[in-house]
């Protein structure tokens, strides 16, 4: 691996890469009566669940990297954060980074608001950039994304140089906690955000999001996606308690083959 290469060193941490490197090992380790001896207490029920499992992260994870090909960048995978540092206090409130679908991403887009032309896009945690660049696929002439993982930023930097898609007017990575990031005020703002942080999180940057809209007084409206229900319905119950926010569209995507599985959502225009 080289040292000072992020992207290496962020393969070397992917659980999606490592899926069949870490069966591999399982199996050298133990022999193929130990996969039979795994997969009898598992029960065949639980095998083929397994099986189902992997083979949709196998199908997800080839989508992801021809999209990758597609464009000259890398962005699929799912980078655990007890792997890599963190700017600020917040890691254990911080979930995964996992590459968005495209699929469900386009989705989503029929969610934005009317005149989303207008609206500066802003990723919260934006992990490898994959969403900054859908954004500008979709038209999007300012966005922004927000990460506090240096590392995962530094990757999705070289990954906005390389992209070969359609070019936003500005776009840009932010290194920064987004519990205490100060958003921008000089224009209407859709925050997109994908399984970022956990409910006590949400807490702090809700503050930022209300600021934002008080200061400005532009619209603001808020995308929320995930495939962790709980912790979806627990962020969501965040943003409405907080009474600023009127809840527009509720759902759950379709299953799409780059998706490893779907995506509960919320859409929410600030008040």
């Amino acid at each position: 691996m080289a040292k000072n290469d992020p992207f290496a060193q962020l393969q070397a941490v992917d659980r999606w890469g490592s899926r069949k490197r870490r069966l591999a090992q399982f199996v050298l380790r133990n022999g193929i009566s130990g996969l039979l001896g795994k997969a009898s207490k598992a029960g065949v029920g639980g095998t083929v669940r397994f099986i189902g499992r992997q083979l949709r992260y196998q199908t997800c994870s080839y989508m992801g990297r021809r999209w990758d090909r597609k464009y000259g960048v890398d962005t699929s995978g799912q980078i655990d954060l007890v792997d890599i540092s963190v700017l600020g206090p917040n890691k254990t409130g911080g979930y995964s980074s996992v590459s968005t679908s495209p699929s469900a991403f386009a989705f989503l887009s029929a969610f934005f608001p009317p005149n989303w032309e207008h609206f500066t896009f802003v990723d919260v945690g934006c992990g490898k950039g994959r969403v900054l660049m859908l954004a500008a696929l979709y038209g999007f002439d300012t966005i922004i994304g927000i990460e506090f993982a240096p590392l995962l930023c530094d990757v999705a930097n070289r990954n906005l140089t390389n992209f070969t898609g359609c070019r936003p007017a500005d776009w840009s990575v932010v290194n920064a906690d987004a519990a205490t990031i100060d958003l921008p005020v000089d224009g209407p703002l859709l925050i997109y955000s994908f399984n970022p942080f956990n409910a006590d999180i949400w807490k702090l940057f809700i503050t930022n999001l209300i600021k934002a809209r008080e200061v400005g007084k532009h619209p603001l409206c808020l995308v929320l996606s995930g495939t962790l229900p709980q912790a979806m319905r627990a962020a969501a119950a965040v943003i409405q308690e907080s009474g600023r926010f009127r809840r527009r569209a509720h759902g759950v995507t379709p299953f799409f083959l780059d998706a490893y599985a779907p995506y509960h959502f919320w859409v929410f225009d600030a008040i």
